[in-house]
């Protein structure tokens, strides 16, 4: 099933005694529709698949796949171009 994110940002889990290498690296964001959610609820997801793209969707070690809406406005002034940069990465790793 496909769901999007909107508003979405990258974000580390993993406790303070975990070196952030070895960090999970998942998505916040609203979620639309996935059925366990209301619309517009904020998840994170499971870590991401370090992946190819397809069709502008991303992978997650759950096996859900999520198209990206708009990013974080934060999280773009932070880190500029991140929507591009996280295609490049994943689309990298062919």
């Amino acid at each position: 099933m496909k769901m999007r994110l909107e508003n979405w940002s990258i974000v580390l889990v993993g406790d303070v005694y975990t070196p952030p290498e070895m960090r999970k690296q998942c998505l916040n964001g609203q979620v639309y529709g996935n059925p366990r959610f209301d619309d517009g609820d904020d998840i994170t997801t499971s870590s991401i698949k370090i992946t190819p793209m397809v069709n502008g969707c991303v992978f997650t070690a759950s096996g859900s796949m999520y198209e990206l809406g708009t990013v974080s406005p934060a999280y773009e002034a932070e880190y500029p171009d991140a929507n591009n940069r996280l295609v490049n990465f994943l689309n990298s790793k062919e």
